[in-house]
């Protein structure tokens, strides 16, 4: 049976009226099907998202080309002074995260719903930056 990797994506606002692209995967994220991820991260980035939340509460196993896609959308996103927020990580990943370093680099919350709200005020405090810088 081949590996799958399943990906949805939507937006979900938050109180505020904040718009966040929310990406979801489930299954394997490796050299077979990390290009599914990739498309989906890359249609985010081309719609000029600041934030984007990762959900990979259900990816069952990370290979370094699925470190490789996370790194590069969050370098992207940092060169926008954007963020992407990982959340609710399998404990198969979040092990994977901490033997090769990772978890210090990126922003990680344990549900959907801190990252929504961690992702809010990352928006905020952009807009507010560029608000000041106009």
């Amino acid at each position: 049976m081949p590996a799958s990797l399943v990906v949805h994506e939507f937006t979900a606002e938050d109180d505020g009226g904040v718009a966040i692209p929310i990406i979801q995967a489930s299954g394997r994220l490796d050299a077979g099907t990390v290009s599914i991820l990739e498309r989906a991260l890359l249609r985010t980035l081309h719609s000029a998202a600041k934030v984007i939340i990762l959900d990979l509460s259900e990816v069952t196993y990370i290979s370094s080309s699925g470190l490789r896609v996370l790194l590069t959308c969050r370098r992207q996103l940092r060169e926008r002074q954007g963020e992407l927020i990982l959340c609710a990580l399998s404990q198969n990943v979040r092990d994977v995260f901490d033997m090769v370093g990772f978890t210090a680099l990126f922003g990680i919350v344990d549900t959907l719903e801190q990252a929504r709200h961690v992702a809010a005020e990352t928006v905020r405090k952009i807009e507010s930056r560029a608000g000041g810088n106009t």
